[in-house]
């Protein structure tokens, strides 16, 4: 236990010091919310939702996607690539313990990524937060471990921290805006409504939804919640197959 708290603290200090991490974990994600809610909060949206209830969810969908596109993925590649877990390995610390270490940067960086953006719509804004705390935060938790799931495939693909950067700058455009993450999906030509159904964060846009406004479990969210289990049993067994610390 005290091995994982020690590295667990070693990666937070290190993801502070990211600016790419932080850039788009903390920051992107607040500006965007206060642009679009600053453009569109008087809006309305499918199923008679107003913009904070439809997209409160949606800006942290994104932050979940950053931090495991950028965050986790990204950063075991470029540790790899340094050799930091190769020097690990002459030490007493487990293997078992940088991945719980990882995996628990990851959950404290969404976190406090969605306390951002609740603080800014409450504050800022003066919007209702849900009144489902307990549904949303078993959505938001069930995300975040499919989308961590998503992002080790790509440390475990990549070999350079170029060709990981890349694969997470190409999926960040479709996420962002294929998901109705940041853009009302009714308002989109219907070649890219379908296109959307290819995009794994419009699952995670769906379910958070679900969670906020407290229909997370009845039968509407059954297929999102399924197709994202799919998700994190297909990408865990590629992770755990092709996955190296060297």
């Amino acid at each position: 236990m005290n091995s994982i708290l020690t590295h667990t603290k070693m990666e937070l200090k290190l993801f502070f010091r990211e600016t790419l991490a932080m850039l788009f974990t903390f920051i992107v994600p607040a500006v965007c919310f206060v642009v679009f809610g600053l453009m569109f909060k008087s809006n309305t949206y499918e199923g008679g939702l107003d913009y904070f209830q439809a997209y409160i969810p949606g800006m942290i969908s994104i932050i979940i996607f950053t931090t495991a596109f950028f965050s986790m993925g990204l950063q075991v590649v470029i540790d790899r690539e340094k050799g930091v877990y190769k020097r690990l390995m002459g030490t007493p610390l487990q293997q078992n313990a940088i991945f719980t270490a990882t995996i628990a940067k990851g959950f404290l960086a969404i976190y406090v990524g969605a306390i951002e953006i609740l603080l800014v719509a409450k504050f800022y804004f003066g919007a209702d937060l849900t009144p489902h705390p307990f549904e949303f935060f078993l959505a938001l938790t069930f995300c975040s471990v499919t989308f961590f799931s998503i992002g080790f495939i790509v440390s475990s693909l990549a070999k350079r921290m170029q060709t990981a950067l890349g694969i997470a700058m190409v999926a960040m455009y479709p996420m962002f805006f294929l998901s109705g993450a940041t853009l009302p999906l009714e308002s989109l030509p219907d070649i890219l409504q379908k296109m959307a159904v290819a995009v794994p964060l419009t699952y995670v846009v769906n379910i958070l939804r679900d969670g906020w406004n407290g229909t997370l479990f009845t039968a509407g969210a059954v297929t999102d919640i399924a197709v994202l289990a799919g998700i994190l049993v297909v990408s865990t067994l590629i992770g755990t197959k092709f996955f190296r610390w060297t």
